[in-house]
C-alpha cells in the first residue's frame, strides 16, 4: 500500500512539475582480498532518479532515488533527500513545506557528520545529506537573510538494511555493522542470542524541532558571518541494551532497543572570499540530553558536550578547484553504563565517524569534444588520532545528451577498532571498492 501511495505521489507530482528521469545500471565489486562481510564480492543493481532542475522554479520539486540489487534484497534502497512545496509569500520572502536540503552549518555539509540534517547512510563511507522536514521560512534583507525552521516530525537517518533470523544477524549486507557474536555475562563469554526491539513508528517519528539561521554577508564575495541554532532529535538513534544468559540453551540472549535523544546545535561560520580563494572557519557546539526512557536494567550510552572546529581554505579555477579541511573534535566521549558495560570493548552507539581528520579535495571539470562534459573528484582523508587514510575517486563522463558514465574507487587502510579509538571508519577497512555502472535519461 505504501509503495503504490509513493508511486501515485510520484506520478500526480511529475504531471504538474519538470523532471529529469535517469535509468542507471551499474556494479559495485569489493576488491580488498581480506574481505569476508558477504559470501558475495560483486554486485549489480538497477536504478533510476527522479531530480527537479535547479534553475526551474516550480512549485513542488523533488530529488529521488532508488535501486534495487539482483539477488541481495537487503542492499535495495530508496532515498527521498528532497520533496517539498515552495511559494514567495512577499517578495523577498520564502516559504518551504516538505523535506528540503539546506547549508545550515559549513562544517557539516563539509563533513557530512548528520548533526543537522539527517544522513543516507547506504554506504556509510559515503553518506549523503537528506534534507530536514517540516516549515522553512526565508526572508532577505539588505544588510542581512535569515532562515528559520519547525516541524512536529523526526526522520533520522536512513543507515544499511538488516535481518535477524533465529537470533542472528544476517551477514547479506556487507555496510550493515553487526554487534558482536559473544559477550561477557555474568563474567562468561558466551555466544549471543539477539532480539531487536523495534520501537512504535509514532515514539520516533512524531518528535518537534526548531532553529533559526542568521547570515551576514554573501559567502560569494568579501566576508561573510552565519550564526546558527537548533533544538532536534539526534539523527543518529541511541542504542541500549540488555543481556540473560538462557541456562537451557546455554546462550546468552540480548535484547536491543534504539532510543531517540535530543542534542542542542549551536553554530558560528566565518569566511572571506578574495578573487579564486576562499578561507575560513567553521565551529560547533553540541550538547546532547542524556534523558532515556530505559529501565535499570538496560545498558545505555552516556553522552557529553562536544566542541567541533574546522578551519579551511579552498581556491577555484574555471576548470579545477582544491580545497583543504581539517577537522577536530573536542569532548563527546561516550561512555557506556549498566551490568553489561565493558571498558574493553567499544560501546555500540557512535555519534561522529572520528574524533580528528584532515582532507585534501581536487576537483577537475572539462568540456571534451562535442562539448561534453567530464568530471573527476579526488579526495584523500587521513587521521593520526583514529588511525586511517582513505582514498576516494569519483568519476563522471556525460558523452551524450543522454547517456553518461560513472564510477567510484574507495581505497581504505584502517587500524583496528578498539575502545580507546572508536570510530565509524575502521568497522569497513576490509571493504574496498570499486563501482562502474551508465545511466540514460529519458
Amino acid at each position: 500500500m505504501l509503495k503504490a501511495s509513493f508511486g501515485l505521489v510520484c506520478f500526480v507530482t511529475a504531471a504538474e512539475a519538470q523532471l529529469r528521469s535517469d535509468l542507471h545500471l551499474f556494479s559495485d565489486s569489493f576488491i580488498s582480498p581480506s574481505f569476508e562481510a558477504t559470501e558475495k564480492t560483486n554486485y549489480q543493481f538497477v536504478g533510476m532518479t527522479l531530480t527537479s532542475p535547479p534553475q526551474i522554479e516550480d512549485p513542488i520539486k523533488m530529488s529521488i532515488e532508488g535501486a534495487v540489487a539482483f539477488g541481495a534484497p537487503l542492499l535495495n534502497y530508496l532515498d527521498i533527500s528532497e520533496f517539498y512545496f515552495q511559494t514567495k509569500p512577499a517578495d523577498s520572502e520564502n516559504l518551504f513545506i516538505g523535506r528540503k536540503l539546506m547549508n545550515w552549518s559549513e562544517l557539516d555539509s563539509r563533513w557530512n557528520l548528520g548533526l543537522w540534517q539527517p544522513l543516507f547512510q547506504w554506504n556509510p563511507l559515503n553518506p549523503e545529506a537528506q534534507g530536514l522536514s517540516g516549515i522553512f521560512w526565508q526572508a532577505e534583507r539588505p544588510f542581512y537573510s535569515i532562515t528559520a525552521f519547525a516541524s512536529p516530525v523526526f526522520i533520522p537517518n536512513q543507515g544499511p538494511a538488516f535481518e535477524i533470523v533465529n537470533g542472528q544477524f544476517v551477514p547479506g549486507n556487507p555496510w550493515f555493522r553487526r554487534p558482536p557474536d559473544s559477550v561477557r555475562i555474568f563474567s562468561e563469554s558466551t555466544k549471543v542470542q539477539y532480539n531487536f526491539e523495534r520501537p512504535n513508528e509514532s515514539q520516533v517519528v512524531f518528535q518537534s524541532s526548531y532553529g533559526a539561521r542568521l547570515t551576514f554577508g554573501s559567502a560569494e564575495e568579501g566576508t561573510s558571518l552565519h550564526l546558527n541554532y537548533m533544538y532536534k532529535p539526534s539523527n543518529e538513534l541511541a542504542l541500549g541494551y540488555s543481556g540473560v544468559l538462557d541456562t537451557t540453551i546455554l546462550r546468552g540472549v540480548v535484547d536491543l532497543k534504539p532510543q531517540v535523544f535530543y542534542h542542542t546545535l549551536s553554530g558560528i561560520d566565518l569566511s572571506h572570499r578574495t578573487q579564486n580563494w576562499r578561507l575560513g572557519i567553521s565551529n560547533v557546539l553540541d550538547r546532547p540530553q542524556n534523558n532515556f526512557d530505559l529501565e535499570d536494567r538496560w545498558t545505555r550510552p552516556q553522552f557529553s558536550d562536544a566542541y567541533l572546529v574546522s578551519p579551511f581554505v579552498e581556491y577555484t579555477h574555471p576548470q579545477f578547484s582544491v580545497s583543504l579541511q581539517s577537522l577536530n573534535i573536542y569532548g563527546g566521549e561516550i561512555v557506556e553504563v549498566g551490568d553489561m558495560a565493558s571498558a574493553d570493548r567499544p560501546g555500540l552507539t557512535l555519534i561522529y565517524p572520528y574524533q580528528q581528520a584532515v582532507k585534501l579535495t581536487l576537483e577537475n571539470r572539462f568540456l571534451t569534444r562535442g562539448l561534453r562534459r567530464l568530471i573527476s573528484k579526488l579526495s584523500y582523508t587521513t587521521s593520526q588520532k583514529n588511525d586511517f587514510d582513505f582514498l576516494q575517486w569519483k568519476l563522471n563522463h556525460r558523452f551524450s545528451s543522454l547517456w553518461s558514465m560513472y564510477s567510484e574507487f574507495d581505497l581504505l587502510k584502517s587500524g583496528d577498532l578498539t575502545y580507546a579509538n572508536q570510530n565509524e571508519i575502521s568497522q569497513f577497512k576490509n571493504d574496498d571498492r570499486f563501482m562502474i555502472g551508465a545511466a540514460y535519461v529519458f
